[in-house]
């Protein structure tokens, strides 16, 4: 191959290359912003624990707390609505079955969740749990504060863990 022949091969790799790049930017500044994205939905699930803090008893005792909740969950410009949440909170000795509830998440990144409860199928209340959470990989780590986090008048609540969403699919 003649020097000729080398500088026509090389120029046509750059245009092809050059090509090949345009092509990617292109599709790229098409592609929408997480924020712009269309509604996704799949299954959520949250596992966390921590410690519970009786109302009202100074006894220094701060039973173990361990909750599973799974659900529906409606991603929005990165807003996250959280539907039929059905799950098991255990404080101590004592298991709570989650009955149902509703949550949601904000960009700023709070999280909060309303659950009912019940106790050997009676009412036990409403367990409001409120915190921070962030993305972790492949999932998101969640903190809950006993500042906004209480099992109605009986319990405040510390729960550290995780929150994931699977099976998502585009919606609209």
């Amino acid at each position: 191959m003649d020097r000729q022949e080398e500088v026509i091969l090389s120029m046509k790799a750059r245009t092809i290359t050059l090509t090949v790049l345009l092509a990617v930017v292109s599709i790229l500044a098409v592609q929408p912003s997480l924020a712009d994205a269309a509604p996704q939905s799949g299954m959520v699930t949250i596992t966390a624990r921590g410690s519970a803090t009786e109302i009202g008893t100074n006894t220094g005792s701060s039973p173990s707390a361990n909750i599973f909740v799974k659900g529906t969950v409606n991603m929005n410009s990165g807003v996250m609505q959280l539907t039929q949440l059905t799950g098991i909170l255990q404080i101590g000795p004592v298991f709570y079955t989650v009955t149902g509830g509703q949550g949601q998440t904000s960009n700023n990144p709070t999280a909060t969740l309303q659950l009912s409860l019940q106790v050997g199928g009676s009412n036990s209340g409403t367990l409001t749990l409120q915190g921070n959470f962030e993305s972790g990989g492949a999932g998101y780590t969640v903190l809950f504060t006993p500042q906004q986090s209480n099992l109605e008048g009986q319990y405040l609540l510390w729960l550290y863990g995780n929150l994931w969403i699977t099976q998502t699919i585009t919606t609209q």
